[in-house]
């Protein structure tokens, strides 16, 4: 018996099959992405004053950085909400991410912020999950058939 193109066993419902936990694969990372970063932003915002007592900062740059963060956070959630996620918007995504790296490493090696100890640490561990999400972002938008649409 020969498989038709729609049967379940067909190498295009394999492909669709395929497709689709590679967009919910995207859609998963995307929403942790979001999650972290509302959450991270919503503390700088909140405890603004103690986080650059520790960290060294001015009060008012741990606002911001916390506002900047929830404003990323809100887009990556809606680039997730989206039926169809363009890889267009993931790139824009990572590329936020790359620049947020390079961005903590130049002002680590730069000396752009007077940070004490615990803000020297705080500023590379916070890189490693912007990595990590980065990688893992690229890492499915290569795994996408070029043939979605996106």
């Amino acid at each position: 018996m020969t498989s038709s193109p729609t049967s379940p066993g067909s190498a295009a419902d394999r492909h669709e099959r395929s497709g689709t936990r590679t967009g919910e694969g995207m859609r998963r990372v995307l929403v942790l992405d979001a999650t972290g970063m509302g959450v991270v932003g919503i503390g700088y915002l909140a405890a603004a004053q103690p986080l650059g007592r520790l960290f060294g900062p001015d009060t008012a740059l741990v606002a911001l950085v916390g506002a900047v963060m929830l404003a990323l956070g809100a887009g990556i959630a809606a680039v997730a909400r989206l039926r169809r996620i363009p890889a267009a918007a993931v790139r824009a995504v990572i590329g936020c991410g790359v620049l947020w790296i390079l961005l903590s490493l130049a002002a680590l090696a730069f000396g752009w912020l007077d940070l004490t100890t615990a803000g020297v640490v705080w500023t590379w561990l916070q890189i490693v999950p912007v990595a990590v999400f980065a990688s893992w972002q690229t890492a499915v938008l290569l795994r996408r058939d070029p043939s979605d649409g996106s």
